[in-house]
């Protein structure tokens, strides 16, 4: 055991914490109709409990389901089967997450047909937080295949997979995905879906790799033989490296317009230094199109100086839209 691999298990490996991991991520599976019907009713209830906090613009609700949700276990057992060398089992686990991604989405759909409150995709806050990568989504969830790995096999620290349930989102991505097909709103349902495939590639490559530093790529844990397990490897690293790099690619992108997003950020913010007036909201679509809305009162801001501003910072945009709100400051 090297240095790195014992700061991670934080001493020697529990070969019990191990196989509980593996039962619990669905590569091992000793007792079929306990676990499936376990991970289906719970994937089910959360479903639609996403679904309807979507449907009702409720974060409350959706916390909720993702506590509920097991989606990450199967998405987590592919990276531990994966680094294990078990291929058979990583495929195991994949089918069962992709069986899994289509449970959510046709039972988000069907439940937006039936449900009294109808998702708006254009202003419902929970599918707007859903349907476009942004770079902190990114960097959550590399945090998250980070540390889902490391509480899956280490007993010290069983509190933390509450936290990485909420913190990536999952089936609230997939729920949007679902209302989205059945509002007749591809882009939002694209958006959504390239979100939760993002999450899980990024749960994949970071829980893979905290897995191989921990050493649970040791011959001992591998069900194949040498050459199988070679091979196996071969083709893992070299998928993994081209999923690296469209995932570079994406986040690349993800960079610029967050950079790009943070520019109109402060200029907007030096446009109302001299006024009552604050920014309340602010976004800037895929089109180039600048909605903002402010709030305060007293003389109102020139929207025709807001658009100089921008342009004498090379920020470009297709129009630009204000909305003001009064808001009356009291002090004491």
């Amino acid at each position: 055991m090297n240095a790195i691999s014992k700061m991670l298990l934080g001493g020697p490996l529990d070969l019990d914490v191990l196989r509980n991991a593996e039962r619990s991520t669905l590569i091992l599976i000793d007792n079929p109709c306990r676990q499936y019907s376990s991970f289906a009713l719970r994937l089910l209830a959360a479903t639609v409990i996403a679904t309807a906090g979507v449907a009702a613009d409720s974060a409350t609700t959706i916390i909720g389901a993702m506590l509920v949700a097991p989606l990450m276990s199967p998405m987590l057992g592919t990276a531990l089967a994966t680094a294990l060398g078990r291929p058979l089992a990583a495929i195991r686990a994949l089918l069962i997450t992709v069986a899994g991604m289509c449970l959510v989405v046709l039972v988000s759909a069907a439940l937006t047909a039936v449900i009294p409150v109808a998702a708006d995709m254009e202003t419902n806050s929970q599918v707007l937080a859903r349907v476009s990568l942004r770079l902190v989504d990114l960097i959550i969830a590399l945090a998250s295949g980070f540390v889902a790995a490391l509480a899956s096999v280490r007993s010290d620290i069983p509190d933390a997979v509450p936290g990485i349930a909420i913190s990536a989102s999952i089936v609230p991505s997939l729920c949007v995905v679902g209302a989205a097909l059945y509002e007749g709103a591809p882009d939002a349902a694209l958006g959504a879906f390239l979100l939760f495939i993002t999450n899980y590639v990024a749960i994949q490559i970071t829980g893979a790799a905290v897995f191989l530093l921990m050493g649970l790529g040791a011959r001992q844990f591998s069900s194949v033989g040498e050459q199988a397990r070679k091979l196996w490897y071969v083709l893992v690293g070299i998928a993994a490296a081209v999923v690296l790099a469209l995932l570079l690619n994406t986040s690349l992108s993800v960079v610029r317009t967050s950079e790009y997003e943070r520019l109109i950020q402060d200029v907007t913010a030096s446009w109302l230094s001299d006024t009552s007036y604050r920014v309340k909201s602010l976004d800037y679509d895929d089109a180039g199109n600048l909605y903002v809305q402010i709030a305060g009162t007293g003389v109102r801001p020139s929207v025709q100086q807001l658009n100089k501003d921008l342009l004498a910072a090379d920020v470009t945009c297709a129009s630009v839209s204000l909305s003001v709100v009064n808001e009356v400051r009291v002090t004491n």
